[in-house]
C-alpha cells in the first residue's frame, strides 16, 4: 500500500495553522518589578472553578498589580503565569490550583512583598511578560524572550533558501506549545527519498527542521534535523544534523534570528547522510536476537518500562519485511505518535529513533550489542 502526501493532509498541519497557535502568546512585551512593595497580587472568589478545563494561555480571575501608588498598573493574569508566580514562592501547583482566593492572595503578597526577600533569595528582579494586554509569565528579569514566529519566520527562510520558494512546507502534528516549551518540527514535502526493503511499498520520508524554544528561557534554543515517514507518520530527530543550542549569555536578541537561519542550510545538508543511514538499518538484520538488542537499546537509551513494553509490542505487530535494525527504529518512533504522552517523553523518543541509524555502526557485527568506546 502506499501512503502518499494528500492522504497525510488531514494530520498534518500547514503552517497558518502553526502561527495561529505560537501567535496566542505573542507579541510579547515586558514589565520589569523587584521584590517588595511596589508588586501585589489579587486573586477572586471562585478563581479555580473549572480551572482544569481551562487553557495555560487562558486568563484566570485574578491580577498583578505593578508599580508605587497612582503609578500603578494593573494586568489579568493567564493560568499559566498565576501558577508560575505561585510556584516561585515554593507552593505547589497542585495546591495553589485548589486554593481559595481568601487564602491564595495573602500568601501572594507575603512572599513577593517581603517573603522570599527574607528568606535570602538571589534573585531580585523580575519580569512580566505581557501578551494580548495580560500578563502571560512571570520570569528572572535577566531573560529575554525570543519570538516563536520569528523563528519559525527565519527557519522557513531558510528551508526556502535551500530548495526554492515553491517547496512545499508542513508541521508534525507532534507539535507543543506553552510559554515554557516549544517544539515545531517542519517537513519539506517536496524533498522525499524512498527506503527500500522495508517491506512496505514506497516507503516514503521527507527531510525537515525541528526547532525547539522557551520563551521564559526554560528550555535551550535549539535547531535539529528532522525525517518524516509518510507510513505510520512516524518522526526522527537527528541532532547528528544539528546546530547545537543557543546560549542566552551576551548578544543582542536578534543574533539568535540570524543564527536560526544560517543554522538551516547546514541542518538540511547534513540529511541525506542521515537517509543513507536509515537506509543501511534494513541491511542490519536482528532475528534471533530480537531480545538482546532490545534489551541494549532499552538499557543504553534509559527508556522507560512502560514504553519498553510498547516499543515491544510494535515489533511483535509489525508486518512485512524481515526483522532489522530500521524494525526497531520505526518501532520506537511509533511510541512518540501517542497525543497522550508528556512531550519531553515524545522527544526523548524522536531523539533514539534520530539516533539509532548512526549507532548501528557501532555495535557488534554478529551479537548486534552497542560497543564501549
Amino acid at each position: 500500500m502506499t501512503i502518499t502526501v494528500e492522504q497525510m493532509r488531514d494530520k498534518l498541519h500547514p503552517i497558518e495553522r502553526i502561527r495561529q497557535v505560537l501567535a496566542a502568546t505573542e507579541p510579547l512585551s515586558t514589565c520589569g518589578f523587584s521584590l517588595g512593595d511596589t508588586v501585589r497580587f489579587a486573586v477572586e472568589p471562585g478563581w479555580h472553578h473549572g480551572l482544569d478545563a481551562k487553557a495555560g494561555t487562558d486568563p484566570v480571575d485574578a491580577q498583578i498589580l505593578i508599580g508605587p501608588g497612582a503609578a500603578t498598573t494593573t494586568f489579568p493574569l493567564t493560568k499559566d503565569a498565576l501558577l508560575e508566580a505561585t510556584s516561585i514562592t515554593g507552593l505547589p501547583k497542585t495546591y495553589a490550583s485548589r486554593c481559595p482566593a481568601e487564602l491564595l492572595t495573602p500568601q501572594l503578597n507575603y512572599w513577593w512583598r517581603e517573603g522570599l526577600a527574607a528568606k535570602g533569595t538571589n534573585i531580585r528582579d523580575y519580569q512580566l511578560l505581557v501578551a494580548g494586554g495580560n500578563g502571560a509569565a512571570i520570569t528572572r528579569g535577566s531573560i529575554t524572550p525570543f519570538s516563536n514566529l520569528r523563528l519559525l519566520d527565519e527557519v522557513l527562510a531558510g528551508v526556502h533558501a535551500r530548495y526554492g520558494a515553491d517547496v512545499e512546507v508542513l508541521a508534525d502534528y507532534k507539535f507543543t506549545h506553552s510559554l515554557r516549551k516549544t517544539h515545531v518540527r517542519l517537513i519539506v514535502v517536496d524533498e522525499q527519498r524512498t527506503i527500500t526493503g522495508t517491506g512496505v511499498q514506497d516507503d516514503n520520508w521527507s527531510v525537515g527542521v525541528q526547532f525547539q524554544n522557551s520563551l521564559i528561557g526554560e528550555e535551550k534554543t535549539s535547531i535539529n534535523g528532522y525525517l518524516f515517514r509518510y507510513w505510520c507518520t512516524n518522526g526522527a530527530t537527528d541532532t547528528k544534523a544539528g546546530s547545537g543550542i543557543w546560549t542566552r549569555r551576551g548578544g543582542r536578541e536578534t543574533d539568535v534570528y540570524e543564527w536560526a537561519r544560517g543554522a538551516v542550510d547546514e541542518v538540511l545538508g547534513g540529511l541525506e547522510g542521515s537517509l543513507d543511514a536509515v537506509q543501511h538499518l534494513t541491511e542490519v538484520p536482528i532475528e534471533g536476537q530480537a531480545n538482546d538488542v532490545l534489551r541494549d537499546v532499552f538499557e543504553h537509551y534509559r527508556v522507560p518500562v512502560n514504553e519498553r513494553t510498547r516499543i515491544i509490542e510494535n515489533i511483535v505487530d509489525a508486518t512485512g519485511g524481515a526483522l532489522t535494525m530500521y524494525s526497531v527504529m520505526a518501532a520506537i518512533t511509533e511510541v512518540a505518535n501517542d497525543s497522550s504522552l508528556p512531550a519531553a517523553h515524545v522527544d526523548n523518543l524522536l531523539r533514539m529513533g534520530g539516533d539509532l541509524p548512526h549507532a548501528a555502526d557501532s555495535r557488534c557485527g554478529e551479537c548486534r550489542r552497542m560497543l564501549t568506546p
